[in-house]
């Protein structure tokens, strides 16, 4: 795939990922579901500003920009799905559906999904920069003898 054509889809992902997360933490300030003291430690770091600073790198330097994006994003991904969707905690999307207001219950759990979707994409993305990078690499090292 042509890489202006990831760097675009990364950067997008990015952005909608920022928003995501942004409503999201809405959702988690009104409603009575408030991130531990430990859970801020990953999430400020590692789901908030990491694809935001793979996003400024990824123009100038991809290859390091695609290695922050792609963990930043499954780091992300398998933390949501722990808390969203398998451990039995007031962050599971099952237990906020009941919470008041409905309208912030509903986004909440929409903005979960929409966060787990984001965050795939983003690694998988990442991750396809990578290998045509490394593909790249090896067809140039080829033609040049490198």
């Amino acid at each position: 795939m042509n890489t202006r054509i990831l760097k675009a889809m990364a950067l997008g992902l990015i952005a909608f990922h920022f928003v995501i997360v942004v409503l999201h933490a809405f959702a988690h300030e009104i409603l009575p579901v408030k991130a531990t003291p430990a859970q801020l430690t990953f999430i400020i770091p590692v789901i908030f500003v990491a694809p935001l600073v793979a996003g400024f790198m990824i123009p100038k330097w991809n290859k390091a920009g695609s290695i922050l994006l792609t963990v930043s994003m499954a780091g992300s991904f398998v933390f949501g799905l722990y808390y969203h969707f398998i451990a039995d905690t007031i962050d599971h999307v099952g237990h906020v559906a009941q919470m008041q207001p409905a309208s912030w219950s509903q986004m909440f759990q929409a903005t979960a999904y929409l966060l787990a979707v984001s965050e795939l994409l983003g690694a998988a993305v990442g991750v396809i920069s990578l290998a045509g990078q490394k593909q790249r690499f090896k067809n140039h090292a080829a033609r040049t003898g490198f």
